[in-house]
Protein backbone atom coordinates (compact mmCIF):
# COMPACT_ATOMS: atom_id res chain seq x y z
CA UNK A 1 0.00 0.00 0.00
CA UNK A 2 2.69 2.11 0.94
CA UNK A 3 4.57 1.85 -2.42
CA UNK A 4 1.25 2.60 -4.47
CA UNK A 5 0.64 5.37 -2.27
CA UNK A 6 3.93 6.84 -3.71
CA UNK A 7 3.65 6.26 -7.27
CA UNK A 8 0.03 7.98 -6.67
CA UNK A 9 1.43 11.09 -6.12
CA UNK A 10 5.28 10.58 -7.64
CA UNK A 11 6.13 9.43 -11.19
CA UNK A 12 9.28 7.77 -9.78
CA UNK A 13 10.51 6.14 -6.75
CA UNK A 14 13.39 3.68 -5.77
CA UNK A 15 12.92 0.26 -3.47
CA UNK A 16 15.91 0.10 -1.75
CA UNK A 17 16.87 -2.56 0.66
CA UNK A 18 19.71 -5.57 1.29
CA UNK A 19 19.44 -8.52 -1.05
CA UNK A 20 16.83 -10.73 -0.42
CA UNK A 21 14.79 -8.04 1.57
CA UNK A 22 11.36 -8.93 -1.13
CA UNK A 23 11.98 -5.65 -3.43
CA UNK A 24 10.85 -7.75 -6.24
CA UNK A 25 7.93 -9.12 -4.46
CA UNK A 26 6.70 -5.79 -3.60
CA UNK A 27 6.46 -4.33 -6.59
CA UNK A 28 5.38 -7.43 -8.83
CA UNK A 29 2.63 -8.04 -5.93
CA UNK A 30 1.68 -4.16 -6.80
CA UNK A 31 1.59 -4.61 -10.54
CA UNK A 32 0.23 -8.17 -10.07
CA UNK A 33 -2.90 -6.44 -7.57
CA UNK A 34 -3.16 -3.81 -10.33
CA UNK A 35 -3.93 -5.60 -12.94
CA UNK A 36 -6.43 -7.99 -11.36
CA UNK A 37 -8.17 -3.99 -10.11
CA UNK A 38 -8.78 -3.74 -13.75
CA UNK A 39 -5.62 -1.72 -14.46
CA UNK A 40 -3.49 -3.57 -16.83
CA UNK A 41 0.11 -3.14 -16.17
CA UNK A 42 3.54 -3.69 -17.91
CA UNK A 43 7.05 -3.32 -17.25
CA UNK A 44 10.23 -3.39 -18.56
CA UNK A 45 13.09 -4.40 -16.70
CA UNK A 46 17.18 -2.85 -17.27
CA UNK A 47 20.06 -3.59 -14.97
CA UNK A 48 21.43 -0.22 -15.05
CA UNK A 49 25.18 -1.50 -14.68
CA UNK A 50 25.23 -3.87 -17.41
CA UNK A 51 25.34 -0.73 -19.81
CA UNK A 52 27.38 2.24 -19.80
CA UNK A 53 25.20 5.68 -18.76
CA UNK A 54 25.55 7.16 -22.43
CA UNK A 55 24.14 3.57 -23.67
CA UNK A 56 21.05 3.88 -20.74
CA UNK A 57 20.36 7.81 -21.04
CA UNK A 58 22.16 8.51 -24.32
CA UNK A 59 24.37 10.77 -25.64
CA UNK A 60 25.58 13.66 -28.12
CA UNK A 61 28.26 13.04 -30.87
CA UNK A 62 30.51 15.78 -29.79
CA UNK A 63 31.42 15.94 -33.82
CA UNK A 64 28.50 15.23 -35.21
CA UNK A 65 26.45 16.97 -32.88
CA UNK A 66 24.05 14.45 -33.46
CA UNK A 67 21.84 12.69 -30.58
CA UNK A 68 21.72 9.25 -29.95
CA UNK A 69 18.84 7.70 -28.01
CA UNK A 70 19.96 5.51 -24.49
CA UNK A 71 17.86 2.62 -23.55
CA UNK A 72 15.78 4.62 -21.23
CA UNK A 73 14.61 7.37 -23.49
CA UNK A 74 13.54 4.37 -26.86
CA UNK A 75 11.62 2.64 -23.86
CA UNK A 76 9.87 5.63 -22.43
CA UNK A 77 9.04 7.08 -26.15
CA UNK A 78 7.59 3.57 -27.30
CA UNK A 79 5.54 3.29 -23.74
CA UNK A 80 4.41 7.30 -24.70
CA UNK A 81 3.53 6.29 -28.66
CA UNK A 82 1.88 2.38 -27.60
CA UNK A 83 4.59 1.37 -29.84
CA UNK A 84 5.87 -2.71 -29.80
CA UNK A 85 4.23 -4.53 -26.63
CA UNK A 86 2.59 -1.33 -24.92
CA UNK A 87 -0.61 -0.84 -25.76
CA UNK A 88 -3.32 1.96 -25.13
CA UNK A 89 -5.12 -0.73 -22.50
CA UNK A 90 -1.84 -0.40 -19.86
CA UNK A 91 -2.69 1.82 -16.91
CA UNK A 92 0.50 1.35 -15.29
CA UNK A 93 3.56 1.36 -17.83
CA UNK A 94 7.19 1.18 -15.66
CA UNK A 95 10.79 0.95 -16.12
CA UNK A 96 12.13 -0.71 -13.70
CA UNK A 97 16.03 -0.43 -13.26
CA UNK A 98 16.90 -3.58 -11.15
CA UNK A 99 20.45 -3.43 -10.22
CA UNK A 100 22.91 -2.27 -7.34
CA UNK A 101 22.90 1.13 -6.47
CA UNK A 102 25.63 3.08 -8.41
CA UNK A 103 25.98 6.61 -7.25
CA UNK A 104 26.71 7.87 -10.73
CA UNK A 105 23.47 6.38 -12.67
CA UNK A 106 21.28 7.10 -9.22
CA UNK A 107 22.78 11.17 -9.45
CA UNK A 108 22.13 10.82 -13.15
CA UNK A 109 18.21 9.77 -12.29
CA UNK A 110 17.89 12.62 -9.84
CA UNK A 111 19.26 14.90 -12.49
CA UNK A 112 16.79 13.26 -15.62
CA UNK A 113 13.82 13.06 -13.48
CA UNK A 114 12.15 16.02 -11.90
CA UNK A 115 9.00 16.64 -9.72
CA UNK A 116 7.07 17.80 -12.55
CA UNK A 117 7.23 14.32 -14.39
CA UNK A 118 9.01 15.99 -16.92
CA UNK A 119 12.24 14.32 -18.63
CA UNK A 120 14.74 16.24 -19.51
CA UNK A 121 17.50 14.79 -21.60
CA UNK A 122 20.62 17.04 -23.62
CA UNK A 123 18.37 16.31 -27.13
Amino acid sequence: MQLQEIIDVRHCCFIIGNPGSAKTTIWKTLAGAATLGGFDTIYDIIDPKAVSSDELFGCMNPKSKEWKDGVLSVIMRDMNKNNGPYKPHHKYKWIILDGDVDPEWIESLNTVMDDNKVLTLVS
